[in-house]
């Protein structure tokens, strides 16, 4: 028997010998395992406890004294499958923690060129720098609103107010997790809104104007400000093509957008 295929699903050699052991044995006490299995006595226990955590062994106690006891061998096949869905709810959470990991890596690449401002002043300063560089008539691009703290989202929405004042154009890609801060944002004269679908989500946007591209990190009050024309060209691009794949309405979903990163 090749018990090479036990070690690849997470079995130990010790373990391995140990569940072989008590297969041949049947319920049994301490002394007869660690004879049968070969493995020092010193780590029987040790080694039970651990395929019990995996649900391999079982026991029960006679006369005060513990019997241990394998799981049918077929009992593998579901020890199996809570590894596999183990392996996908660490997926899917590690999905949600990578564009944060990447933009630390991406923080830590920065130029001379970048500024980075913390907190609401900071949020009240870089924003603001959109205003004074861009001048009435024009217009600038907003990729991946999605979930704000309820305080980021007031800013948000009073600063797209003071930018109509100002009479700059601003096209916003939405994603439908914050459809509500959407309609918000549709209300507010020279703005137009798509949307994007819900498995695009990104807590991380970017704001492109001129020749500058604004990165907003709003759960962590973290905005970085980079002055890179070859940075903010490649960005409207990207921009301007995604927005025009976005959607008006919220039912529809867009499956040829799937490769948008943002």
């Amino acid at each position: 028997m090749d018990l090479k295929i036990l070690e690849d699903i997470g079995l130990t050699k010790s373990e391995i010998k140990v569940y072989l052991a008590l297969l041949e044995l049947g319920p049994s006490t301490k002394g007869p395992v660690v004879h049968k299995s070969g493995v020092a006595s010193s780590k029987i226990y040790y080694l039970l406890e651990k395929l019990m955590e995996k649900g391999l062994v079982s026991y029960i106690i006679r006369a005060n004294v513990k019997h241990f006891e394998a799981v049918p061998p077929r009992k593998l096949l579901d020890y199996v499958e809570a590894k596999k869905e183990k392996v996908e709810i660490q997926k899917e959470n590690l999905k949600k923690i990578l564009p944060q990991l990447e933009m630390r890596q991406f923080i830590a690449m920065i130029t001379p060129e970048a500024r980075i401002f913390r907190g609401m002043g900071g949020a009240r300063t870089s924003f603001n720098d959109i205003l004074t560089t861009l001048k009435k008539g024009e217009e600038y691009y907003v990729l991946g609103v999605s979930t704000y703290t309820q305080r980021f989202e007031r800013f948000v929405i009073n600063f797209h107010k003071k930018r109509a004042k100002c009479s700059i154009l601003c096209k916003i890609l939405v994603n439908e997790v914050a459809k509500d801060i959407g309609r918000e944002l549709e209300s507010i004269p020279l703005t137009e809104v798509r949307y994007i679908p819900i498995e695009l989500f990104s807590p991380v946007v970017f704001h492109i104007y001129k020749y500058m591209t604004l990165i907003s990190i709003s759960l962590e009050e973290m905005f970085i400000q980079i002055h890179s024309k070859h940075l903010s060209d490649g960005l409207q691009t990207y921009a301007k093509y995604m927005f025009s794949l976005g959607k008006r309405e919220m039912e529809t979903v867009i499956s040829t957008a799937s490769g948008f990163l943002f």
